[in-house]
């Protein structure tokens, strides 16, 4: 697929309306020799032709162009080299873990969707936690399954590293995001309010 230049109006972060299976436990989560992690998709789902890995840093570029489009439906303007660069300092750094949706194509492979999550901890339940913090899929391969495909890949890793919780925001007029999350187990928090301060 060739990039192309895409306006806030031509992206968003999820892809609410996608089943995928019977949300049932479809998927197994496998070491290989380079440390990726893989997803298996079951039998019936092989015709999507869509595998879910946790992305290294050969992935920068790929991932960096995603990132780029999804920065720029919050209205940021297109920087592709600064997101490749962001994208590539988190991995290096392992300071966030990113899954990856990808596609065979004809010439090779392409990252059609991902998922970033940043690592933190609770004092009060003194373990590792995971933020939810970016989660988009190209326009040209939604109505897939691929968004919720990912939730449930980091939700299966994140199970399997010890993470207690993932916790994410999304905006209040965000129905289909919402129902999308709702759908996959994640619950509204009605107990604590929740402030930022721009420094």
């Amino acid at each position: 697929m060739n990039e192309r230049h895409l306006t806030a109006q031509d992206t968003t972060n999820f892809d609410a309306d996608d089943e995928w299976g019977k949300r049932k436990n479809c998927f197994t989560i496998e070491r290989n020799t380079n440390e990726e992690t893989m997803v298996s998709i079951p039998e019936e789902l092989s015709k999507m032709q869509h595998r879910i890995r946790q992305a290294g840093l050969l992935d920068s570029n790929e991932v960096g162009r995603l990132f780029n489009e999804y920065r720029m439906f919050y209205n940021q303007n297109a920087d592709i080299e600064a997101a490749r660069q962001y994208i590539r300092e988190r991995v290096e750094g392992h300071e966030s873990v990113i899954l990856v949706a990808e596609k065979p194509l004809s010439n090779g492979l392409i990252c059609t969707g991902f998922v970033q999550l940043y690592p933190s901890f609770s004092s009060v339940s003194m373990g590792p936690i995971w933020v939810l913090n970016d989660l988009y899929v190209h326009p040209d391969y939604r109505q897939q399954g691929i968004a919720r495909k990912l939730l449930q890949a980091a939700k299966q890793l994140a199970s399997e590293r010890g993470v207690l919780r993932i916790s994410l925001s999304t905006e209040l007029s965000n129905k289909q995001a919402q129902a999308l999350y709702e759908s996959e187990g994640y619950a509204q928090d009605t107990k604590f309010m929740y402030y930022e301060l721009n420094v």
